[in-house]
């Protein structure tokens, strides 16, 4: 029976040392509770964490793990969480009776800027797309997209996926972002990252740690005096750069992905945020925390279908329901 099942795990789970752990109770013997993954999107492959004091709540819905290690890799701790959101207090781990102090977190290790130089490339299908079809369906000035491309240092890999590069402003690289587009501009399945490569291949350690910043994040000290647009998606960014690119577009790289530590480079800036449709009261909250950010949030994108950005609405490809 599904009840006693699950009360018997969460009296394993209670027992544990470990407050946060992943979610594996399961409703049948072939079925457990995973959903969609926030990095590659595969559904049905991502186990999130649960916090065994609290009747197994879930802590976050982007904190868990990916179960294709390889192609994917995409695994933020609680530990990763409390770190991005230090205004939450995490509990302290209980070891032996005792409270112990949390682990200081690794120190930021930068990825070396060769590799975004080598990979800088227009070998991509995304690049194809927004130079081609993009472009010509939204008009864009040719050298605007050359301009665009070089400044965000958008890179290939040999397999023609895109390299979306965090650098902060310091110009440091944080990772790579690597995403699969079809011919039509639309993403395909696969996500994942530079550093997990980097660490399979052993040139980084099994330890090493994520520190994600805002995508084109290095621009802010090369534009000061330019109004700051927030959306979620790489892509988003990069096709509203080409349209309008007066303002500075800054993406966070998944609806999960704002949060007030890492907009605190916005700090003495103009900024407006575009969140995808059903994500405003979201993001609205995110931002409600933050300070010394002048911001705006654009509230015209609920009018659409759930996930609608601001390159759906100009690009047609969604219509505002009848």
């Amino acid at each position: 029976m599904i009840f006693p099942t699950i009360i018997n795990t969460v009296l394993t789970m209670n027992t544990s040392e470990h407050r946060y752990q992943l979610d594996n109770r399961k409703l049948t013997k072939k079925t457990v509770r995973k959903t969609a993954c926030p990095s590659c999107g595969r559904r049905k492959c991502f186990v999130r964490y649960v916090d065994t004091h609290k009747g197994l709540e879930y802590l976050s819905d982007e904190v868990g793990k990916c179960d294709h290690q390889h192609s994917c890799g995409y695994h933020y701790t609680p530990r990763d969480y409390f770190r991005d959101h230090p205004r939450e207090t995490p509990p302290l781990p209980l070891r032996g009776g005792e409270w112990l102090p949390p682990a200081p977190p690794r120190p930021l290790e930068p990825l070396p800027m060769e590799l975004v130089t080598r990979s800088h490339s227009p070998q991509s299908t995304f690049w194809t797309w927004l130079s081609g079809d993009c472009a010509r369906r939204l008009g864009l000035d040719p050298q605007v997209v050359r301009r665009v491309y070089d400044s965000y240092h958008i890179g290939a890999t040999r397999r023609s996926d895109v390299i979306f590069w965090q650098i902060d402003q310091q110009g440091r690289v944080r990772s790579g972002h690597i995403m699969q587009y079809g011919q039509d501009g639309h993403r395909l399945g696969y996500q994942g990252w530079a550093h997990v490569q980097l660490i399979r291949e052993g040139r980084l350690p099994l330890d090493w740690q994520l520190y994600q910043c805002l995508y084109g994040e290095h621009l802010l000290p090369l534009r000061r005096q330019a109004h700051v647009c927030l959306v979620e998606s790489e892509k988003t960014a990069l096709v509203m750069a080409c349209r309008h690119p007066g303002q500075l577009w800054l993406a966070t790289s998944g609806s999960g992905g704002l949060s007030p530590e890492k907009v605190q480079c916005l700090q003495g800036r103009r900024v407006t945020v575009f969140p995808d449709s059903g994500c405003l009261e979201k993001w609205r909250a995110v931002m409600r925390q933050t300070t010394g950010i002048s911001y705006s949030l654009c509230e015209e994108l609920e009018r659409y279908p759930a996930n609608t950005d601001l390159a759906d609405v100009l690009l047609g490809d969604t219509q505002v329901p009848p």
